[in-house]
């Protein structure tokens, strides 16, 4: 053995291992010592020599020369330290103030260079280059000749600019669990040379293509057998920003705005998120994990109005709308005609994956009946910057337009598995009176389908499934020729109320568009899995065969959104979810909350609420305020009013119940009343309303409500005059009386107040 050949000496002291960097260090210390020695020995030696030959004038000369060197050398110290101070107290916004277009690596610190994976890329560009060519010519030119026979592309050249990634970021492993996240910025502004032709005709050409993108590569599931990374997952956070020019007859105003439109959606809807491009390494590995989509929470969006847009009819007026983008989901208002400050008062959700990376895009238009819609401007809002506490009300700027402001307000809905908190959800939705908001998201993964019957004899289907919650709707992809569809798809649907919701699976064939079969799941049922889930469960169809889906209900919670710091982009860009806020859906009573029965929270919350009102309706109309805003004449009669102001929806809300005792001069001579209401703004123009007449009565009853949009602070610098008329054939109506409502008395209208106001003479204009 190798002791008894090496029989034990003399221990020996062990050599250290110095550290080549280290050793390196030390050597470069001791050589600057011997410097700084020299150069202090050589100015004794130099004044001792300059006082042994008397050089008198050698040595103020001298003196000045080193007071000289020393200034420069402490004014450059101190324009250092300057420069560093005022530089370290620099926002971005002063940054990019100074420099307009920065790169991500320079604009974000948690951004890196990417240098060499450039240098990579424009290696293999050559050959990525040629299969783009190749995919050109074959899949997408098959493609195109299915709807124009003749079409062909002529040349295609992507040229020899590459593209170029402008930043990459990777996710540390407390934010990304088992995988790993990395964001590219993409940047593509090569020499780009398409033509394409119609029945041997050139049409059209191509080029200068730019593209500006976020990509996120997600690599999951991280397993233990090679080659370690399961799978991937490819797709762009937000809308990509491109642009191209075309010629020749595409170049034609409407085929060019069509092509344009084609080209945008075909690349949303194929990789801008919620869509994905997925691919798997590893056969273990489920296709659920890697496919089914996991969202952070969702994005509530009230675009409430705008104001000094551009005109754009020759009426001086426009007719706009907006359109909103979160990745390749979309919401559009309705269009207000002929107005310049419209109020859209417009309600809308979005699916959110990362409330850091994500933006919202907003786009305002002007509708118009013949020719292209007219471009009033548009924004980009930063989605966490906007979710805070205190920073989800705000007025945007338009860009791209001489003037112009948006007014939108925005809450951050976190997801739970708590069914009991349904309740307060559900509550929130009746008190805004808002029937496209939702309370609660599901969460679908479609795996397969089995043994689905076949529409035509001797012919395999083309199916593909449709997904459908109330007016929610989603579509997955078409399986050719066969029986047994394997699609392999993840959805995420929001739902107005899983208690009286169903989730509607159909089947249909491509071919005929017939519905081949169809599976329905009521939302309720999912309350009694635990944490509101199943994977992978089989349904029986309605008419034959089998389908297996993965469901997950999430419950959505206001809650308050937090990163580290809005001003400095940390490594983390963590989410962290606060205490649940203070808002009306914590009105619901602690029994509803705690009840053991899964469907009473919900119809306790209508009923709490219903019953408050009522109650604080019932409670309040036997009472008689006078108001102090106007001179009181008794005998004119007394108005009964409802005041109602909802901070959620920022509405006022006026119900005219009745009038009673109006002053009757003459017997023979009933008056007709009517009421006119003005509310006046500073803000805006006074807006006008009437109810109906009531013919020969001097005790009326209305029973008429009346809505006005605006903001808490424009409510209590507003007034509202109401003025009592009589009606009569051929004549001028006759002024009874009039109650003025200054709002600046009102400390609280959360709730309704119902009270009689005496009518007096009338001192305003109506």
């Amino acid at each position: 053995m190798e002791a008894a050949d090496n029989p034990p000496g003399p221990a020996k002291p062990e050599q250290e291992h110095i550290d080549p960097v280290v050793k390196s260090e030390k050597q470069n210390m001791a050589t600057e010592i011997i410097f700084c020695f020299l150069r202090k020995a050589s100015l004794l030696l130099v004044g001792y020599f300059i006082c042994y030959f008397n050089f008198s004038l050698t040595l103020p000369l001298l003196t000045i020369c080193s007071l000289v060197w020393l200034e420069i050398n402490k004014s450059k110290k101190i324009n250092r330290i300057t420069s560093k101070s005022r530089a370290s107290s620099m926002t971005k916004k002063d940054i990019l103030k100074v420099v307009d277009e920065l790169p991500s690596w320079v604009t974000f610190p948690d951004r890196e260079r990417a240098d060499w994976l450039n240098e990579i890329i424009l290696q293999l560009w050559p050959s990525i280059n040629n299969c783009i060519i190749k995919h050109f010519r074959g899949h997408l030119q098959t493609k195109m000749r299915k709807k124009f026979e003749s079409f062909r592309f002529e040349a295609v050249d992507f040229g020899e600019m590459p593209p170029k990634i402008d930043g990459v970021k990777v996710y540390n492993r407390t934010t990304t669990k088992d995988s790993i996240i990395i964001d590219f910025d993409i940047y593509y502004d090569g020499d780009c040379d398409i033509n394409f032709s119609m029945s041997g005709a050139q049409i059209g050409r191509l080029k200068d293509f730019q593209l500006a993108a976020e990509l996120r590569v997600v690599l999951k599931p991280l397993t233990i057998k090679m080659p370690i990374i399961g799978g991937i997952q490819l797709f762009f956070l937000n809308t990509p920003d491109i642009h191209f020019e075309l010629e020749g007859i595409s170049s034609i105003p409407g085929f060019s705005y069509f092509i344009r439109q084609k080209i945008e959606h075909r690349i949303t809807k194929k990789i801008v998120f919620p869509n994905k491009i997925t691919k798997r390494f590893l056969k273990s590995v489920e296709a659920a994990e890697l496919k089914s989509q996991e969202p952070e929470g969702v994005l509530r969006v009230h675009v409430f109005e705008a104001k000094n847009l551009e005109r754009k009819d020759v009426t001086g007026k426009s007719d706009p709308y907006v359109i909103l983008n979160v990745g390749a989901q979309e919401c559009k208002t309705h269009v207000v005609k002929r107005e310049l400050n419209p109020k859209w008062d417009y309600w809308c959700e979005f699916i959110i994956l990362d409330p850091v990376a994500q933006h919202m895009q907003f786009m305002v238009f002007d509708q118009d009946d013949l020719n292209e819609d007219d471009f009033l401007g548009n924004g980009v809002v930063e989605i966490n910057t906007v979710i805070k506490e205190n920073e989800n009300d705000k007025w945007f700027t338009l860009d791209n337009a001489k003037h112009g402001k948006v007014h939108m307000r925005f809450t951050w809905l976190g997801l739970s598995s708590d069914y009991s908190k349904l309740g307060a959800a559900y509550q929130e939705t009746k008190l805004l009176k808002v029937a496209d908001i939702s309370t609660a998201l599901l969460t679908v993964y479609v795996d397969c389908a089995m043994n689905l019957p076949t529409v035509k004899a001797f012919k395999k289907p083309d199916p593909y499934v449709i997904l459908t919650v109330g007016r929610n709707q989603l579509k997955s992809k078409v399986k050719k020729h066969t029986t047994d569809p394997v699609w392999e798809e993840g959805f995420s649907l929001l739902i107005p109320n899983p208690e009286t919701n169903a989730l509607f699976i159909s089947i249909i064939d491509k071919q005929t568009d017939i519905k081949m079969d169809q599976l329905v799941y009521h939302m309720k049922n999912l309350s009694d899995f635990p944490d509101l889930q199943l994977s992978k469960e089989e349904f029986p169809l309605s008419v034959a065969g089998k389908i297996i889906v993965s469901l997950q209900l999430r419950i959505l919670t206001n809650e308050f959104f937090e990163d580290d710091d809005s001003d400095t982009d940390s490594d983390e860009d963590l989410i962290r979810h606060n205490s649940l806020r203070a808002s009306t859906s914590n009105r619901v009573s602690s029994s509803s909350t705690n009840s053991s029965s899964k469907s009473f929270p919900v119809q306790e919350a209508k009923e709490v609420m219903e019953q408050s009102v009522v109650e604080h309706v019932q409670a309040s109309s036997h009472t008689v305020r006078k108001s102090p805003s106007f001179r009181v004449k008794p005998d004119l009669g007394q108005m009964e009013l409802t005041l109602f102001y909802s901070e959620a929806r920022q509405k006022l809300v006026v119900t005219v119940h009745k009038i009673t005792n109006l002053l009757l001069k003459d017997a023979s001579d009933i008056p007709d009343p009517y009421v006119k209401l003005k509310l006046i703004t500073p803000e805006t123009h006074s807006i006008k309303h009437k109810t109906k007449v009531i013919t020969d009565n001097c005790d009326p009853v209305f029973e008429e409500t009346f809505e006005y949009l605006l903001t808490q602070t424009e409510l209590s610098r507003s007034k509202l005059i109401l003025t009592v008329k009589s009606k009569k054939m051929f004549f001028n109506s006759n002024i009874i009386g009039q109650v003025i409502i200054n709002f600046r008395t009102f400390h609280d209208l959360e709730e309704p107040y119902r009270e009689w106001f005496e009518l007096a003479e009338a001192r305003d204009s109506d």
